[in-house]
């Protein structure tokens, strides 16, 4: 339960969206209360699906699949961790998933979509006293005619002071994001490939390991993963090395990127590139070579990848040395 208490904190930043993040479902298991520190505002679920215990990202999200006609509430808390009272303004708005460079995107202020017509928060408004926190409800509603598919939304708690004698208001806001898959059953399953692998060097000359990553699935994916490298000059080894990406919707593609200590050799190595979303997990193992500059691809150097050609090389030489032989032994007997 640590990672969930890590996710109680939301940072108080001027126009800065800070995602503190937990999923539900109609069954639902309790998650303990936690202040946010002294000087920000913070946003949480305070429960998460019974169903998705196993699953990191369903403790980050809201996520859930429903079918048309189903309404479903979920329990936040807001909480205030500084020394004065806050007012607060609790709203959903509408947000997208970028098809060229990924990332969830939140639309301005009050932006409107399908999902956020379905969606609605009680109480609207709070004042929060110093150092206290309270809870509000979030409802989704899903009419019976809503269209099959997956849908993205942010519920917001802001603070906004008041207007200065310019005319300029300071604006703050927290948020909650939200993916909703509507249709039958457990909606598609999430699913993902690795396209490929580069190694390339970064502006300031840092070697990165570049995984290339298609959605292939029906969910919205948010790719983390590592890297670790072995059998590099000298027969060196890298401990493994995190790295994230984008949240990347059905069908697009996006990547993940690991970068690694500049003064790492630069190889060759074999690479093993594991990039997880939810309880999806895949590995590509590969051999690289870090460039001067620039990047250049991979080789794909797992059993899947084939028998290498000096191999087939070499049964072929011995196919022809087999048929020579019979060959002789045939002659032989027939000269006997």
């Amino acid at each position: 339960m640590s990672a969930n208490r890590g996710l109680a904190v939301g940072v108080l930043a001027l126009l800065t969206c800070a995602t503190a993040l937990v999923a539900q479902a109609p069954a639902v298991a309790q998650q303990p209360t936690e202040p946010a520190p002294v000087g920000s505002v913070g946003i949480r679920l305070l429960e998460a699906p019974v169903s998705l215990q196993d699953d990191p990202r369903a403790m980050a999200y809201i996520i859930d699949n429903l079918p048309p006609g189903t309404t479903i509430t979920r329990r936040i808390e807001v909480s205030n961790g500084s020394n004065q009272e806050q007012p607060v303004t609790l709203y959903p708005a509408a947000a997208s998933i970028g098809a060229d460079d990924g990332g969830f995107e939140v639309g301005d202020d009050r932006a409107v979509n399908e999902l956020t017509t379905w969606m609605s928060v009680t109480p609207t408004d709070l004042t929060l006293a110093p150092n206290s926190a309270a809870e509000a409800v979030v409802t989704i509603a899903v009419p019976p005619d809503a269209p099959e598919g997956e849908q993205y939304a942010v519920v917001w708690a802001q603070t906004a002071g008041a207007p200065s004698g310019t005319g300029i208001q300071n604006v703050s806001r927290v948020g909650i994001r939200t993916y909703l898959s509507v249709g039958p059953g457990n909606g598609p399953a999430a699913d993902l490939s690795i396209d490929g692998v580069t190694a390339a060097r970064s502006d300031d000359g840092a070697p990165q390991v570049v995984a290339n990553i298609t959605n292939t699935g029906g969910r919205a994916l948010d790719p983390s993963g590592t890297v670790e490298l072995s059998g590099g000059p000298g027969g060196i080894s890298s401990t493994p090395v995190k790295g994230s990406g984008g949240s990347i919707a059905p069908g697009q593609s996006g990547s993940v990127t690991f970068t690694l200590d500049p003064a790492l050799p630069a190889g060759p190595w074999q690479a093993a590139v594991t990039v997880t979303s939810g309880l999806v997990n895949k590995t590509s193992n590969v051999e690289l070579t870090f460039p001067d500059q620039g990047s250049v691809a991979a080789q794909d150097s797992s059993s899947e990848s084939g028998t290498p050609v000096w191999v087939w090389a070499v049964v072929a030489l011995g196919i022809i040395a087999v048929a020579a032989a019979v060959l002789i032994v045939i002659r032989r007997r027939k000269t006997s």
